[in-house]
Protein backbone atom coordinates (compact mmCIF):
# COMPACT_ATOMS: atom_id res chain seq x y z
CA UNK A 1 0.00 0.00 0.00
CA UNK A 2 1.62 3.41 -0.68
CA UNK A 3 2.19 5.43 2.13
CA UNK A 4 0.53 8.57 1.09
CA UNK A 5 -2.89 6.12 1.69
CA UNK A 6 -1.82 4.85 5.09
CA UNK A 7 -1.66 8.01 6.15
CA UNK A 8 -4.49 9.05 4.75
CA UNK A 9 -6.18 6.00 6.68
CA UNK A 10 -4.30 6.27 9.74
CA UNK A 11 -5.21 10.22 10.52
CA UNK A 12 -8.93 8.40 9.60
CA UNK A 13 -8.34 5.86 12.11
CA UNK A 14 -7.68 8.44 14.76
CA UNK A 15 -9.80 10.65 13.72
CA UNK A 16 -12.42 8.06 15.12
CA UNK A 17 -10.82 7.57 17.81
CA UNK A 18 -11.19 10.89 18.39
CA UNK A 19 -14.75 11.19 17.60
CA UNK A 20 -15.70 8.73 20.24
CA UNK A 21 -13.90 11.01 23.20
CA UNK A 22 -12.44 7.80 25.00
CA UNK A 23 -15.39 5.21 23.70
CA UNK A 24 -13.22 2.08 22.61
CA UNK A 25 -13.68 1.62 19.01
CA UNK A 26 -13.03 -1.51 17.03
CA UNK A 27 -11.02 -2.50 14.14
CA UNK A 28 -14.07 -3.73 12.35
CA UNK A 29 -16.00 -0.53 12.91
CA UNK A 30 -13.19 2.10 11.50
CA UNK A 31 -12.88 -0.63 8.73
CA UNK A 32 -16.13 0.11 7.87
CA UNK A 33 -16.09 3.66 7.74
CA UNK A 34 -12.59 3.56 5.70
CA UNK A 35 -13.99 0.68 3.60
CA UNK A 36 -10.85 -1.25 4.07
CA UNK A 37 -10.48 -4.83 6.08
CA UNK A 38 -9.83 -4.42 9.58
CA UNK A 39 -6.22 -6.11 9.00
CA UNK A 40 -5.08 -2.98 7.20
CA UNK A 41 -6.47 -1.07 10.43
CA UNK A 42 -5.30 -3.35 13.12
CA UNK A 43 -1.84 -2.98 11.53
CA UNK A 44 -2.13 1.24 11.26
CA UNK A 45 -3.43 0.70 15.09
CA UNK A 46 -0.01 -1.31 16.18
CA UNK A 47 1.97 1.70 14.86
CA UNK A 48 -0.10 4.03 16.72
CA UNK A 49 0.12 1.77 19.72
CA UNK A 50 3.91 1.36 19.41
CA UNK A 51 4.42 5.73 19.35
CA UNK A 52 2.21 6.15 22.43
CA UNK A 53 -0.93 7.57 20.12
CA UNK A 54 -3.32 4.97 20.76
CA UNK A 55 -3.86 2.20 23.18
CA UNK A 56 -5.77 -0.70 22.62
CA UNK A 57 -8.32 -2.79 25.49
CA UNK A 58 -9.13 -6.32 24.64
CA UNK A 59 -11.76 -8.52 25.20
CA UNK A 60 -15.86 -7.70 25.58
CA UNK A 61 -15.63 -3.72 25.32
CA UNK A 62 -12.61 -3.51 24.16
CA UNK A 63 -11.32 -1.37 21.03
CA UNK A 64 -9.17 1.19 20.17
CA UNK A 65 -8.64 4.88 22.29
CA UNK A 66 -6.78 7.48 22.07
CA UNK A 67 -4.55 8.18 24.56
CA UNK A 68 -4.20 11.98 24.50
CA UNK A 69 -6.46 14.55 23.50
CA UNK A 70 -6.48 15.64 19.68
CA UNK A 71 -4.98 18.82 20.07
CA UNK A 72 -1.99 17.24 21.32
CA UNK A 73 -1.40 15.16 18.43
CA UNK A 74 0.39 16.18 15.25
CA UNK A 75 -0.50 14.83 11.90
CA UNK A 76 3.68 14.56 11.76
CA UNK A 77 3.50 12.13 14.70
CA UNK A 78 1.24 9.66 12.91
CA UNK A 79 3.63 10.05 9.68
CA UNK A 80 6.54 9.28 11.59
CA UNK A 81 4.96 6.00 13.67
CA UNK A 82 3.55 5.01 10.18
CA UNK A 83 7.03 5.04 8.20
CA UNK A 84 10.19 3.73 8.21
CA UNK A 85 11.95 5.90 6.20
CA UNK A 86 12.18 9.08 3.80
CA UNK A 87 9.01 10.33 2.66
CA UNK A 88 10.74 10.38 -0.94
CA UNK A 89 12.90 7.03 -1.56
CA UNK A 90 15.23 7.57 -4.22
CA UNK A 91 16.23 4.27 -5.13
CA UNK A 92 19.55 3.09 -6.53
CA UNK A 93 19.38 4.26 -10.06
CA UNK A 94 21.35 4.24 -12.94
CA UNK A 95 24.61 3.87 -11.00
CA UNK A 96 26.80 3.22 -13.83
CA UNK A 97 29.98 5.07 -13.56
CA UNK A 98 29.88 5.32 -17.41
CA UNK A 99 26.89 7.53 -17.77
CA UNK A 100 27.34 10.97 -16.06
CA UNK A 101 24.06 11.15 -15.34
CA UNK A 102 23.16 8.15 -13.80
CA UNK A 103 26.53 8.99 -11.52
CA UNK A 104 25.21 11.98 -10.71
CA UNK A 105 21.22 12.27 -10.73
CA UNK A 106 20.81 10.61 -6.98
CA UNK A 107 22.84 12.91 -4.94
CA UNK A 108 21.26 15.56 -6.52
CA UNK A 109 17.71 14.15 -6.70
CA UNK A 110 18.36 13.16 -2.37
CA UNK A 111 19.25 16.39 -1.49
CA UNK A 112 16.11 17.98 -3.49
CA UNK A 113 13.67 15.38 -2.09
CA UNK A 114 15.49 15.41 0.93
CA UNK A 115 14.18 19.54 1.44
CA UNK A 116 11.22 19.19 0.28
CA UNK A 117 10.38 16.14 2.90
CA UNK A 118 11.80 18.50 5.54
CA UNK A 119 8.98 20.78 3.94
CA UNK A 120 6.43 18.60 4.35
CA UNK A 121 7.01 17.40 7.99
CA UNK A 122 7.31 21.09 8.92
CA UNK A 123 3.66 21.59 7.72
CA UNK A 124 2.28 18.01 9.03
CA UNK A 125 3.70 19.53 12.61
CA UNK A 126 1.65 22.38 12.08
CA UNK A 127 -1.48 20.55 11.90
CA UNK A 128 -3.19 18.85 14.78
CA UNK A 129 -5.53 15.89 14.74
CA UNK A 130 -7.79 18.33 16.56
CA UNK A 131 -7.50 20.63 13.32
CA UNK A 132 -8.23 18.47 10.98
CA UNK A 133 -11.48 16.75 12.71
CA UNK A 134 -12.75 20.29 13.92
CA UNK A 135 -13.01 20.64 10.24
CA UNK A 136 -14.88 16.83 9.43
CA UNK A 137 -17.08 18.39 12.30
CA UNK A 138 -18.10 21.67 10.48
CA UNK A 139 -18.88 19.54 7.72
CA UNK A 140 -21.19 17.20 9.61
CA UNK A 141 -24.97 17.66 9.35
CA UNK A 142 -25.65 19.58 13.29
CA UNK A 143 -27.53 16.54 15.06
CA UNK A 144 -24.56 14.23 13.96
CA UNK A 145 -23.11 14.39 17.79
CA UNK A 146 -26.07 13.93 19.27
CA UNK A 147 -27.17 11.02 17.60
CA UNK A 148 -23.86 9.97 18.15
CA UNK A 149 -24.45 10.06 21.68
CA UNK A 150 -27.71 8.76 22.00
CA UNK A 151 -26.54 5.40 19.71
Amino acid sequence: MASNSRLAIAIHTAGMLAFAEQMPITSKMIAESVDTNPVVIRRIIGSLVKHGIVEVKMGTGGGSTLTRPPQEITLAEIYLALEEGEIFHVPGLGNSHNCPVGKLVRPVLQQVLGEAENGVLEKLRRKTLFDVMNYVREKLPADFCLKKKND
